[in-house]
């Protein structure tokens, strides 16, 4: 690929890549709508190594069944979804869920905590500072009027995430749908709309639970327009394609990883710690390899072996959707008890009914272009009733299917591949 300096200036193409999981009916449903919208610093969390693990498992499960195709989804929000759900289970149920979501050695309160600190920044209102910087993170509740939150967990839903509840009549599915929609655009900026349909909430449904995350940031180092052109990429089968590509030379902190027969380099955002880390196989074909070793890594090990260098980058401008079913995945990982007929949420409800979760779903949407980053995502987690600069330019040439991720030393919110831009 050689080094874009067109002067006039391309209009992007978009390749937008949708997959639609299969709906499942539902009596009680734990929603959680999540958007990055670029990226924002979030307070230290001592989860971070259980964030790690968590979100490269699930990774590793996703991969195998997205590896021909893009992929995107917030391990955050996922997490964030499924640890409500942990606030009330019970028995088997619950060490599942804790050890699935790598929470061990933390009892419900400390992992309310835990999730106060993801939240911290998230609590005042989401307004722009001098470095253009947006970041919100809110949670709500929406409980059926006949049924009643346990007192116990609703105080560590409102301490831990500051989740507040309210009292509505799922019989009525299209209004209750406007409301929870209406909510969700307005703490998403839009970005994601109509999350749940009517015909999802019927008289047997129990709760809804909404996650919304909403990140803006700029590159610190952004592209220049003018200099982005049309350049190849070869695609997982080998198929060469044209892909608006952007380019710049500045420092970044970049390394090669000879273990993992790979380079990578992270790219700062204005204002944040947040970083965009990408990881380029070596060999053209190589993500595969790549993905199954990265499993046994963490990522910030990765950070740490990385240092300041100059760099000419070449990167695909890219935008896609997914859309997944998390259930199979999570069976994968252990967490089977919460799905089957002797789940116990007894820790749920002011009277415990048998509860089970039918399943959860996930759609997440990611675009990179020359001044930043644009990703969203949102995670439904449903309940059944059951009856340093060396002389030396790096050459980082994104021409071939890689791995990214937006992650801060703590948290990691989003994972991805990009097979076909």
């Amino acid at each position: 690929m050689t080094s874009p300096y067109a002067k006039k200036r391309i209009k992007s193409t978009k390749e937008t890549s949708e997959h639609t999981a299969s709906k499942a009916a539902l009596s009680l449903l734990l929603l959680l709508g999540s958007v990055l919208t670029m990226a924002k610093s979030v307070n230290n969390s001592s989860s971070s190594a259980g964030d790690g693990k968590f979100s490269l498992e699930l990774f590793g499960h996703l991969a195998k069944s997205e590896a021909g195709g893009n992929l995107v989804f917030s391990p955050s929000s996922i997490r964030t979804g499924l640890a409500l759900a942990y606030l009330g289970s019970e028995g088997t149920t619950a060490e599942e869920l804790k050890q699935g979501l790598a929470l061990e050695g933390a009892d419900k309160n400390e992992v309310g905590q835990r999730f106060a600190q993801l939240l911290a920044k998230g609590q005042t209102k989401t307004k722009e500072d001098e470095d253009g910087v947006q970041f919100n993170y809110a949670n709500r509740l929406y409980v059926a009027e006949r049924f009643r939150l346990a007192q116990a967990y609703q105080q560590l839903a409102a301490e831990g995430f500051d989740a507040a509840a309210e009292k509505v009549n799922f019989a009525q599915g299209s209004k209750v749908a406007q409301k929870i929609n209406s909510w969700v655009e307005g703490q998403t900026h839009n970005q994601i709309k109509d999350l749940i349909s009517a015909d999802s909430l019927d008289a047997e449904t129990v709760a809804i639970l909404i996650n919304a995350i909403y990140f803006k940031a700029d590159w610190v180092h952004s592209f220049a327009d003018y200099k982005t052109d049309l350049q190849d990429f070869v695609r997982h089968n080998g198929a060469r394609v044209k892909v608006n590509t952007m380019y710049q030379s500045d420092f970044f902190r970049y390394g090669e990883l000879s273990s993992l027969k790979a380079k990578a380099l992270e790219m700062p955002y204005k204002g944040t710690d947040i970083v965009f880390l990408i990881i380029l196989p070596l060999e053209e074909q190589g993500l595969p390899e790549l993905e199954q070793k990265l499993s046994g890594h963490d990522l910030n090990v990765i950070s740490s072996q990385l240092t300041r260098q100059m760099v000419e980058i070449q990167l695909p401008k890219f935008k896609f959707e997914f859309d997944v079913s998390l259930k199979p995945a999570l069976k994968e990982l252990g967490i089977e008890a919460p799905f089957g007929p002797q789940a116990n949420f007894s820790s749920l409800l002011q009277t415990p009914d048998p509860l089970k979760i039918t399943e959860v779903k996930h759609k997440a949407l990611i675009e990179v272009d020359e001044n930043g980053t644009t990703a969203s995502a949102a995670t439904a987690v449903k309940f059944s009733l059951e009856s340093a600069f060396m002389g030396e330019v790096q050459q980082f040439t994104a021409d071939h299917p890689f791995f990214f991720a937006i992650k801060d030393a703590q948290s990691t919110y989003f994972l991805g591949h990009v097979n076909q831009p």
